[in-house]
């Protein structure tokens, strides 16, 4: 599917969302390296993890290693500690290369991944005003007239509202979920 930026009308590809479970197929140096997904301190963090989860200081992770260095994420963001499955889920969605471990590029950009996913999930919340777990034409009307209007531009008409609907609307339930969601914003997030 191809997504049309409102500001400058460049269209992109929207993000392959159903390769991982635990995270987004971004491109992942798309992801780090044109818009500052991570601020220096997060990267700081992030390396300070992988390479004291690096107990080998082979300057990568293996799935022992990235249960470390999950539990410490989730330690700092105060959640349980994760799964041995969880912890296989997200060494697989880290592990770009496939070769069974993770680089601390990967580490780095996996975070970066999460971090556009938390920052998704709170824009559909918000816009999931009902908290029907999806976005009505009314609801994306209102986050296309944000959008619009912080661009500069006039308020989208009902037209354009249903003309994205029904590109958004992927399995054509007349709604659009979490899944089709990032791949209208996700893209929009990353050009700014």
């Amino acid at each position: 599917m191809r997504i049309r930026h409102p500001r400058n009308g460049d269209s992109y590809d929207s993000c392959n969302l159903n390769r991982y479970p635990v995270a987004l197929s971004v491109t992942p140096h798309f992801a780090l390296f044109t818009m500052p997904v991570l601020s220096p301190e997060a990267i700081e963090f992030a390396t300070a993890i992988f390479t004291e989860a690096d107990a080998d200081k082979s300057g990568t992770i293996d799935k022992a290693e990235m249960k470390v260095a999950a539990t410490k994420l989730a330690e700092y963001l105060e959640k349980p500690a994760p799964t041995e499955e969880q912890v296989a889920a997200r060494l697989e969605a880290v592990d770009l290369d496939g070769d069974g471990v993770a680089t601390l590029e990967e580490f780095l950009q996996f975070m970066a991944m999460m971090k556009l996913l938390m920052v998704t999930a709170e824009m559909f919340a918000t816009v999931d005003t009902d908290g029907s777990g999806s976005i009505d034409a009314k609801e994306l009307k209102i986050v296309m007239t944000d959008i619009y209007t912080a661009e500069g531009l006039e308020p989208p008409s009902d037209e354009m509202v249903a003309e994205s609907l029904s590109v958004l609307d992927e399995s054509g339930s007349g709604t659009i979920d979490f899944m089709e969601f990032s791949a209208y914003v996700i893209p929009i997030i990353l050009a700014e």
